[in-house]
């Protein structure tokens, strides 16, 4: 059976290095959680199943890919117009899946610097919740992304699936709060464990 049953999506522009932080939490139900540090700016619209969600100029759409790694390694380098980008709906035991918040037109505040942080949820498929994380940064103290384009968020939500997880379906859902501006967001997408 493989491991990631991957969609493609079309991604715009992105750049900089990966740097993780420790292990976030390992729910007693065992699906792996850590959060992970992103450092680049990029350009993207996708596929998702869910829409992406606005608030006046402020817009986020959350995504789940297969390969944290990957997705940085295919944004870092030269500017490009776009970039494909494997998204993911199925995870096996021992794989993974990464949720990311692509966003766009944050507000910045008096010295021109934006403030944006997500709240992760991750929810069984029994519709109990499985876990949560604190305020993770998606872009703060940095200048706004240019106009009309959209960045990755800084930090990302690792999640493994173990061989005691439930089978079925996860609902990964983000608030997405643009401190400056006081727009806040709610984006949810989900992924299928499967054995």
């Amino acid at each position: 059976m493989p491991s990631n049953s991957p969609d493609r999506a079309r991604w715009r522009r992105g750049c900089r290095a990966a740097v993780c932080l420790p292990a976030l939490a390992r729910a007693s139900a065992a699906l792996a959680l850590a959060v992970g540090a992103l450092r680049t700016p990029a350009d993207a619209s996708d596929e998702a199943r869910v829409a992406p969600a606005g608030a006046g100029a402020f817009s986020a759409q959350l995504i789940l890919v297969p390969d944290a790694r990957q997705l940085l390694a295919q944004w870092s380098g030269t500017r490009r117009e776009s970039i494909d980008v494997d998204t993911v709906h199925a995870v096996a035991v021992g794989a993974e899946a990464n949720a990311f918040v692509v966003f766009g037109g944050c507000s910045p505040d008096a010295a021109g610097r934006c403030d944006v942080t997500m709240r992760l949820r991750v929810q069984r498929p029994d519709g109990k919740l499985h876990a949560t994380t604190p305020p993770l940064e998606v872009w703060q103290y940095k200048a706004p992304p240019p106009a009309r384009t959209l960045q990755l968020s800084v930090q990302y939500l690792k999640m493994t699936v173990e061989p005691s997880d439930a089978p079925g379906r996860y609902v990964v859902s983000a608030e997405v709060k643009d401190h400056v501006s006081g727009s806040a967001l709610r984006l949810a997408t989900a992924f299928t464990a499967t054995r």
